[in-house]
């Protein structure tokens, strides 16, 4: 009988562990055999591939072209032949890690085979992605540098029951529920794949956590909508249209409040880090080249732990503000159509801005769960359909990036997110607008619209609003 090779839907549920020092002690014991192993793989993986592209087959082999179907079908060959050859495949590295592990007696006796298998291919997965330039380098794990450890099933060395966690034949930890949790109790009744041993630091402190990987669907207060919904994304503000409710409002708020402390936090550091190191810049305050050895205060220390803080905080916000706003979205929508925006691009004219709110992850995250629940999430290309520079009446005008309204000689007048989303609505599969119908339709969801506005300007006598806006 063949197993199924089929994959199924997968959720991941996070469980904190109620640990003691001895406990810590022996699971950072375990994550550090786990660096070793990950550190062995990733060199023995840079070492083949590098022989790999040392020889004359791979030299040639590049320079084929990538369109034409008989050089791509010889570019597919010889590079099978060329990591068959060199031994670089997940089968290979998996090999070697076991080996490696089995001829150290110390990480033998403190992780199981899976673990390792697991690790290896981890390493492997980070060295490929160096040979296909995805990556610039591979990062090698320092010492004291934390490794999640997983397993393959839930039956060996690091599995889950009954409320605890065991690894190995010495080690149970109880985890943390909340019996009222009913996100969590529903998730406790799907079948377990297997476990990840993960650790947070939380105000200086460790905290370890156990990730279990659920088959079927996470628990939902919410049913999807049933309205087609454009969506106009920003690098700090979103707009929302839909049939009966339009929203413009600041992307991730929350996060700009707690980032302004955190720019205090580091010109504190940097301040602290020139009184401490004055001889490592110049008289006008420009840093020296070199390599340097930095010596750091015990207020240094210090502030740089509320640092780290205050990191966790904004991405832990960040993260529940992209699940906030993604739900309240497929409540109102089954259909989400938005333009396919390059935030590489953005992060060179917006980089702060982008970096703090992470508008690619809200994305991301939004498409999984509305196709998660049968929707349909589509990006279309801007350079066709030019929403911020089209009116419904045909007539197409540039607009510097600091006009906020779209004003057109047909009379229509509209905030420029809103309209750009509004027309989002009406990009067909070939992406093109179809202008009739926006036309034909803009009568009734320019009330909609018009109450968003109304909206912002009574919110604007309560507190300010960012420019963006244009109200």
């Amino acid at each position: 009988m063949v197993a199924s090779t089929e994959r199924t839907p997968s959720f991941i549920a996070t469980i904190r562990l109620r640990t003691n020092a001895q406990e810590e002690k022996v699971i950072l014991m375990l994550s550090d055999c786990g660096r070793q192993l990950y550190n062995a793989c990733l060199g023995e993986g840079l070492k083949r591939i590098k022989a790999i592209q040392n020889t004359k087959l791979y030299k040639e082999t590049v320079r084929l072209s990538k369109t034409s179907e008989i050089d791509i079908e010889k570019r597919r060959a010889n590079f099978k032949h060329l990591n068959a050859t060199f031994s670089f495949t997940d089968y290979s590295i998996q090999s070697f890690g076991t080996k490696t592990k089995n001829s150290s007696k110390f990480i033998a006796e403190h992780l199981g085979t899976h673990v390792c298998q697991k690790l290896s291919t981890r390493a492997f997965k980070a060295v490929q992605k160096f040979a296909f330039k995805k990556a610039k380098k591979v990062r090698f794990k320092r010492k004291g540098e934390f490794v999640s450890l997983e397993g393959k099933n839930n039956k060996t060395f690091l599995t889950y029951s009954n409320g605890y966690v065991f690894i190995g034949k010495t080690i149970s930890l109880k985890c943390l529920i909340d019996p009222n949790d009913q996100w969590m109790q529903h998730a406790l009744n799907h079948r377990i794949k297997y476990c990840r041993l993960i650790k947070k630091e939380v105000k200086g402190k460790n905290r370890f956590y156990v990730q279990l990987i659920l088959e079927g669907s996470p628990h939902r207060k919410y049913e999807l909508g049933k309205e087609e919904v454009g969506l106009d994304i920003g690098p700090s503000t979103i707009a929302i249209v839909g049939e009966s409710k339009a929203e413009l409002k600041e992307f991730c708020e929350e996060v700009v409040v707690i980032d302004k402390e955190n720019k205090r936090i580091n010109r504190k550091m940097d301040r602290q880090r020139r009184a401490n190191n004055p001889n490592h810049y110049q008289s006008n305050g420009v840093m020296k080249k070199g390599k340097k050895k930095w010596t750091t205060s015990k207020r240094y220390i210090k502030t740089r732990a509320e640092h780290r803080e205050l990191e966790r905080k904004i991405k832990e916000v960040r993260k529940q503000l992209h699940g906030r706003d993604t739900n309240q979205i497929l409540q109102l929508a089954s259909s989400i159509q938005t333009e396919k925006l390059s935030y590489k691009a953005f992060q060179k004219m917006f980089g702060k801005s982008i970096g703090r709110k992470a508008p690619s992850m809200f994305l991301k995250m939004l498409k999984r769960k509305v196709e998660a629940q049968g929707g349909s999430f589509r990006e279309f290309p801007t350079y066709s359909t030019r929403l911020s520079q089209t009116c419904h009446c045909g007539a197409i005008k540039k607009k510097r990036l600091k006009e906020r309204w779209h004003i057109c000689e047909c009379g229509v007048v509209a905030q420029r997110d809103l309209y750009s989303a509004f027309l989002a609505r009406y990009v067909t599969k070939s992406n093109q607008v179809v202008l009739q119908q926006a036309e034909k339709e803009w009568f009734q969801l320019s009330n909609v619209l018009n109450d968003c506005i109304s909206n912002l300007k009574n919110m604007k006598v309560e507190r300010k609003l960012i420019s963006t806006f244009g109200v």
